[in-house]
């Protein structure tokens, strides 16, 4: 079984509300499939049969949360802007990720990031993701600093232009996962593909 994250992404509460209620459909229809199965079960092994039959369904058929929000972060992945060989990043800077704080100049302050959406993810697509950010991020915030816009507050409002400017550029591991919702909201065949490269792995 592949290795497995969890992660929290803030959004807005319409992108959650899309995840959630389409995993909430997907589980009234298994319940619907499961209690017609179970109907017609006489036997333990012909119900056990039924419930590894669910288990193997679910995420092609039935896809959750974790499903669905793993699904749009490799349709994001998978672009080109995105699907490059780019340099690993150094135990120091994997380290420095997974501190609290958000990154100079990735500041967007007409999106809406007020709900927490917690999912779980595999853990080779959460890093590579991580990566892409970071290497894609990694200078225009060095360019930030380096003109000392690194602190909002003394700024003017042209170096607050400048650092917008210079932000725009800058691409959070949230960020790929709310484009990936936004964008790259999966087919069935998209969900089936992930399960089996997850499996693979």
């Amino acid at each position: 079984m592949a290795a497995t994250q969890r992660v929290t992404i803030h959004m807005s509460p319409d992108l959650v509300l899309r995840v959630s209620s389409t995993a909430r459909s997907y589980r009234e229809a298994e319940k619907t499939w499961r209690r017609i199965s179970l109907e017609s079960a006489t036997t333990s092994a012909q119900k056990k049969s039924i419930r590894i039959e669910a288990e193997l369904r679910r995420p092609i058929e039935w896809p959750t949360e974790d499903h669905l929000a793993e699904a749009c972060l490799r349709g994001r992945m998978a672009q080109p802007d995105l699907a490059q060989d780019w340099q690993p990043l150094t135990e120091e800077e994997r380290v420095a990720l997974t501190l609290p704080g958000m990154w100079p100049g990735s500041e967007r302050p007409d999106e809406d990031f007020t709900a927490a959406f917690a999912c779980t993810l595999d853990y080779d697509l959460v890093w590579q993701a991580r990566t892409a950010a970071w290497r894609i991020s990694e200078p225009w915030i060095k360019a930030i600093l380096a003109e000392g816009l690194g602190n909002l507050r003394g700024l003017s409002p042209e170096q607050r232009e400048r650092r917008q400017a210079l932000g725009a550029h800058v691409i959070t591991f949230g960020a790929i996962v709310r484009q990936g919702i936004k964008k790259h909201w999966p087919t069935k065949s998209v969900t089936l593909f992930s399960v089996e490269t997850a499996k693979e792995a």
